[in-house]
């Protein structure tokens, strides 16, 4: 009887099953052929899918003829007939607006432009080959409003500082976070990249929570476009030069005539002064043979240096694979002697189509380097040393110089670098590794499962040695010196997506969890008494020195986000991560970052769809928060120092006080946002934003009693604001000729509040910043200098009274340096920046101009303190004075420089030296030529592409120094906004071909 009754349900069952059929398919651009992602799919008078990321859908169908409507936004929506027969199609949308459609990579999804409610900025590839460098960062100088990109170093193989809408914390890293493919972290060559997409508010950034309080830079690499197997390979050689801004240092004849004011008939005490040169003492003292000797320094130590860049790869695409494999080999000689950077990148990555629904891609990438850095002091030297001193002996080679020398030597530090540098070496090397697996599985039309996975290791080791041979400290004893890092890491993100359309009403989100966790060990040795030269630790046999370090941290996050759209006009996005760290104590291990942002597409209103000015309008504006963790592990622990001894044996002494309650720095920010496009020619976007970090990690001093000068606390409050444009115009476009132009340019506000108290940090050189209520980050803090006394010649300042309330009451000029009033005098960060780009196209040529300018920063030329010292160091080589600048000679004169022989102080910090840092830079000029089609097809190739390039050529500034492009990095080493003797950036010419075939 129970068989019975089934059999009507089976042939129920049946009945159904043989109405419906599957359907698999592709929806593609009609214009290029790339995949058209997340596409509406309607089946007339039925449900409504939404195809994946690559614009493949597998949905179940009416088994007989019937039609669907393809939409999407940038598209015109389409009804597309669909036979019995047809089980697989392929579905061509005509493109309306191509920047609606763009896709941008916003983190753990892809939205389309038209899509977003956030404040992003995206750079393809074409905008990036500008510049030829191994970092990302400096390409990205001037191309993204809001961001500001310091090349604070020459050096080969540096990194760009990077800062993205001002600086938001005191202590906290402020490097924007990398995700390379969707992965937190990771390594990856310039060659390889497709696109950057800059995150630069909450609305975007939140979803990384505690990793992205200085935004987040997301890199896509290089995926196959063709169906065919496509090779391309670029080469890219040339040469570079030393910039050394605006010191120029004096030649042999020069100093001579100079170092003549040294001897002046001038004692400050005595009143028959008669301010003549005594010429009988000078040449007595400096004979007359020396301002014939004429050694420069600065081309001996610094010269041309060849650059060259290699890159192939090889990319396709089946129905069930897609692949690349690129490889690239960059080599970057110093300009600086002996110095020298090389890396070798190879990366591979497939993605397997095991059906419409699953998914498997493998990426790995490999990197080596090695390379050979520099000492300080060489540089040091080579600007300060006296061209009247020869380096080289009769043969030829670099003579050994000490204040036991029996031959004169004029420099006041008796030490020849060149013979420094050949006796010494300071090399490092490196390899890192990463591989990423990632997994998705289209469940349901509707629902997705991604798992996007990666592990990494890194290996590091650098050396300084110096011979026995050189001079100073380590002379007959040689010193060796080797440290080794090891690290390795692994991160999964695990998310289930869903993505469904019902009506006018589409709704689409994820939800999963995150793990991250790394270990990190160092270890490094060094020691004096290297017998015969030998450079290994074991023959060290004095002050041996043994040091090793430990670190491990975990990270696990909670994520989710929804994003809602009404009409493809209305958009909402709301998200919330949970982020644990091990960097707090359990009560606080948890921090919680929301977000929500909105977007109203204005010119998809009807009122606005047959107007022919406005193409594109577009409002949106978002509240979220970040935050960060980055000080370093264990700041809540009370620590114990085990580095001293006691009775023969270990002894733990205190080294840090507890801080249970600390807790995370937290970032508040708003943003609101403007998009237009209109007459098909300009592209403008505006955007406010307020950002206000809280709960500021600090160290806090504490009372005499406790014992202990600081101790980490959460505590004051950092606030940015400001406001950045971006604009990009097509100004003549025909069927030869073309030129567009891209500007942008940002302005920042920078306050603090909520200080426990006003506080003082003091760098190298007793160069002093203050930080109080009310100012700004990096203010310098300072005597002000007051120019010369007339009559004296003497240096002089600004002296300020004060009553017993605080208001000034008097100020005055002293030549006394100790009873100067300290003056908070300029800050370290600009007012604005930005970047204008203009590109020309005639035929097959191109030429295209970058420029990047900052303005309203304050810049200490520390140089200046050795080479304009007023004959303090009369044994400093010195600056030729720049037209403006005279030195004081009698009574009456109205001069920039003391006398000589009355400058005491003068070269005490102060603002003689805090230079205006603003500057104009001609950032690349790149001209380029394409072989017309038809003559590459005949030789068998796609397309071949020749161009020469200029890096750095010149820097429009009034600032008296090396480049003014100046450190913004803030720790034991270096100060916010002081230059002083660095590795100096370089002038670069290159001839770049490019082959695709």
């Amino acid at each position: 009887m129970k068989k019975i009754l089934l059999l009507p349900l089976v042939f129920t069952a049946l009945f159904a099953s043989a109405q419906t059929r599957p359907l698999e398919g592709k929806v593609v651009s009609a214009t290029d052929q790339h995949a058209v992602s997340k596409a509406s799919i309607t089946i007339k008078n039925g449900k409504s899918f939404i195809a994946d990321d690559s614009g493949r859908f597998r949905i179940e169908v009416p088994s007989g003829a019937f039609s669907l409507t393809v939409s999407s936004i940038g598209f015109a929506s389409q009804d597309v007939a669909v036979n019995t027969a047809d089980n697989n199609i392929t579905i061509q949308l005509i493109e309306t607006d191509k920047n609606l459609n763009e896709v941008v990579v916003v983190g753990y999804s892809d939205k389309k432009k038209g899509e977003l409610t956030s404040s992003v900025a995206v750079v393809d590839a074409g905008k990036l080959k500008d510049v030829t460098t191994n970092d990302v960062g400096s390409m990205l100088q001037g191309k993204v409003a809001g961001l500001q990109v310091v090349n604070s170093s020459g050096v080969p193989g540096a990194n760009a500082e990077i800062r993205l809408r001002g600086v938001s914390s005191i202590n906290a890293s402020q490097s924007p976070l990398y995700v390379v493919d969707g992965i937190i972290g990771g390594n990856f060559d310039p060659n390889d990249v497709e696109s950057i997409t800059v995150l630069k508010d909450a609305a975007a950034t939140a979803m990384y929570g505690s990793q992205a309080n200085a935004g987040v830079i997301v890199v896509t690499t290089k995926r196959a476009k063709t169906n065919k197997t496509a090779f391309e390979f670029k080469a890219t050689t040339g040469f570079r030069t030393p910039d050394f801004g605006k010191l120029d240092m004096m030649n042999g004849e020069q100093l001579y005539n100079y170092q003549k004011e040294f001897y002046r008939d001038y004692i400050p005490t005595d009143t028959g002064n008669s301010y003549k040169i005594d010429l009988l003492k000078f040449y007595a003292e400096r004979p007359r043979e020396l301002q014939g000797q004429d050694h420069n320094w600065m081309t001996t130590i610094f010269n041309p240096a060849f650059m060259q860049n290699y890159y192939f790869s090889i990319s396709g695409r089946t129905d069930k694979n897609d692949y690349y494999l690129g490889a690239s080999y960059y080599n970057e000689d110093g300009t600086f002697k002996n110095t020298k950077f090389q890396r070798v990148n190879l990366r591979a990555s497939s993605t397997l189509h095991f059906n419409p629904k699953i998914s498997l891609t493998n990426t790995i990438n490999i990197s080596g380097i090695t390379g050979t850095s520099y000492d300080y002091n060489d540089i040091y030297y080579a600007f300060l040393n006296l061209p009247w001193d020869n380096p080289y002996d009769s043969a030829g080679k670099p003579v050994y110089v000490d204040g036991n020398s029996s031959f004169k030597w004029w420099s006041r530090d008796k030490v020849n670098p060149l013979h420094t540098i050949d006796h010494s070496d300071h090399p490092y090397k490196g390899f890192d590794v990463n591989y990423d697996l990632n997994f998705n599985y289209q469940i349901t039309n509707w629902l997705a499962f991604s798992s996007t996975n990666r592990i990494g290791a890194s290996y590091s080791k650098s050396t300084n040695y110096y011979s026995g041979d050189v001079a100073g400290q380590y002379h007959g004893t040689g010193y060796l010196d080797e440290s080794s890092i090891l690290s390795y890491s692994g991160i999964s993100n695990d998310l289930l997506k869903f993505n469904f359309k019902f009506g006018d009403h589409q709704l689409s989100g994820l939800a999963g969890v995150a793990f991250e966790g790394g270990k990190t060990e160092t270890i490094g040795a060094s020691g004096r008494g290297l017998p015969f030269n030998l450079r290994v630790l074991n023959v060290v046999s004095s002050n041996l020195s043994v040091n090793g370090y430990y670190d491990q941290s975990a990270l696990i996050s909670y994520i989710s986000q929804v994003n809602y759209s009404y009409k493809n006009k209305y958009f909402l996005t709301g998200s919330y991560r949970v982020d644990g760290s091990t960097a707090f104590q359990k009560n606080n291990r948890y921090g919680s970052f929301p977000a929500i942002s909105a977007g109203w597409l204005i010119s998809n209103e009807d009122f606005l769809k047959d107007n022919h000015v406005i193409d594109l309008l577009k409002i949106r504006g978002g509240y979220g928060v970040t935050g960060t963790q980055d000080i370093g592990a264990s700041r809540y622990l009370g620590l114990y120092s085990l580095t001293s001894q006691y009775n023969n044996e270990s002894a733990a002494t205190p080294s840090q006080l507890p801080s249970p309650n600390l807790t995370w720095e937290s970032k508040y920010q708003t943003n609101i946002g403007v998009d237009i496009d209109f007459f098909k020619r300009i592209s403008l976007s505006v955007d406010v934003y307020k950002n206000q970090t809280k709960n500021l990690l600090l160290q806090v001093s504490q009372p005499l009693s406790v014992g202990f000068e600081t101790r980490w606390e959460n505590s004051g409050e950092i606030e940015n604001k400001g406001l950045e444009i971006a604009l990009s115009t097509i100004n003549i476009r025909n069927k030869n000729f073309s030129w567009t132009t891209d500007f942008n340019i940002s302005f920042n506000t920078n306050t603090l509040q909520k200080l426990p108290a006003n506080f003082v940090k003091t760098g190298s050189w007793a160069i002093s910043q203050t930080y109080r209520n009310g100012g700004n980050l990096y203010e310098f803090y300072m005597p002000v200098w007051k120019g010369v006394d007339p009559q004296t010649g003497a240096p002089l300042w600004e002296k300020i009274t004060k009553d017993a309330d605080g208001n000034v009451t008097a100020k005055e000029t002293t030549s006394s340096y100790a009873e100067a009033t300290l003056q908070e005098v300029g800050s370290a960060l600009p007012k604005y920046q930005g970047g204008f780009t203009n590109t020309f196209t005639y035929k097959n040529f191109s030429l295209s101009a970058n420029l990047y300018f900052l303005y309203g920063n304050k810049v200490y030329s520390n140089d200046l303190r050795f080479v304009m010292n007023d004959g303090n160091e009369p044994y400093y080589n010195q600056i030729v004075l720049p037209s403006g600048y005279s030195i004081w000679t009698k009574p009456g004169d109205i001069a920039t420089n003391p006398s000589p022989q009355n400058a005491a102080n003068s070269t005490e910090t102060s603002t003689r030296y805090l230079q205006n840092g603003s500057y104009l830079s001609i950032r690349n000029i790149s001209l380029g030529y394409n072989l017309p089609q038809s003559l590459a097809t005949r030789l068998g190739l796609q397309n071949i592409a020749v161009t020469v390039t200029a890096d750095n050529v010149y820097t429009f500034t009034k600032f008296l120094g090396q480049d003014p492009q100046t450190t913004i990095q803030s720790d034991i080493y270096t100060t916010p906004g002081v230059s002083d003797f660095k590795y100096p950036n370089n002038h670069q010419y290159l001839l770049n071909i490019n082959i695709k075939f």
